[in-house]
């Protein structure tokens, strides 16, 4: 592994790096990209400082993977957005959560910014079930990718077909 983008700092998402003797199990050029906005973790700070590429707004990672920053959920929160071929898919890290579909409006205590949040979201939701881009997120249900669908005033996560 060579990159790894971070969504945001929760201890959820980034707690398996900070577990001992994992850093040393890791590539010496290891780069970890996040937003600026998110690089306050002192504890992270200390352990991967030199491995750190943060970004403003938008950062392509690589041919295809391009992370940009939302907000809301955290100041930095971000979204991965990948492309293969005419494939597409966005990783919407902690951007939605199951309840989020049926009610977009809804936060939880975890958003730093509630209102951005629900802001976020309903864009967000409101062009993949559009595009008919496939999302995945950390807290949805397995299988955790589906494609979204608007019914009324809110949304559905259509699972996609799982194919292994």
């Amino acid at each position: 592994m060579t990159d790894v983008v971070l969504t945001h700092m929760h201890m959820d998402h980034v707690g398996g790096l900070l577990v001992d003797g994992v850093r040393d199990r890791l590539r010496p050029d290891l780069r970890v990209h996040l937003a600026a906005a998110e690089a306050e973790s002192t504890r992270f700070l200390d352990e991967y400082r030199s491995q750190m590429r943060t970004f403003e707004t938008e950062y392509e990672v690589a041919p295809g993977v391009v992370v940009r920053r939302t907000g809301g959920h955290t100041p930095g929160h971000s979204v991965v957005r990948l492309a293969s071929g005419g494939d597409r898919l966005t990783f919407a890290g902690d951007l939605v959560f199951e309840v989020g579909f049926e009610h977009p409006e809804w936060y939880n205590g975890f958003e730093h910014d509630p209102e951005e949040a629900a802001r976020v979201r309903v864009g967000l939701l409101r062009e993949l079930a559009a595009t008919r881009e496939l999302l995945v997120a950390t807290h949805l249900s397995f299988p955790s990718v589906c494609r979204v669908a608007v019914a009324g005033d809110a949304f559905r996560c259509v699972p996609a077909f799982w194919d292994y």
